[in-house]
C-alpha cells in the first residue's frame, strides 16, 4: 500500500470510531431519557436499531473497501484481464 492509501485508510478507520463513540453517547442519553420519563425502557430501543443499521454499514464499508468500490472494481477488471 502506498503512503495515500494507508492515509486514506486511516481516516476511514478513525471516522469510524468517532461515528460508532457518537452513536454510544447518544443512545445512552437517549436510554436514560427514556427510563426516566417512566422508569421503563419503551421507544429508545428504535433509535438504537436505526442508527445501529448506519453503524453496520460504516463498519462493513471499512472492512469490505464497499460494495460500490471503484479500487475493487478496477482490480477485478484487471485481474479478469490477464
Amino acid at each position: 500500500m502506498t503512503e495515500k492509501e494507508l492515509r486514506s485508510k486511516a481516516k476511514d478507520i478513525v471516522s469510524f470510531k468517532r461515528h460508532l463513540l457518537t452513536y454510544l453517547l447518544v443512545m445512552t442519553g437517549l436510554f436514560a431519557m427514556d427510563y426516566y420519563d417512566n422508569g421503563h425502557i419503551e421507544w429508545a430501543y428504535y433509535a438504537a436499531m436505526g442508527w445501529g443499521v448506519g453503524i453496520l454499514s460504516h463498519y462493513a464499508s471499512i472492512k469490505t473497501g464497499g460494495v460500490f468500490s471503484v479500487e475493487k472494481e478496477m482490480e477485478r477488471l484487471r485481474k479478469k484481464g490477464s
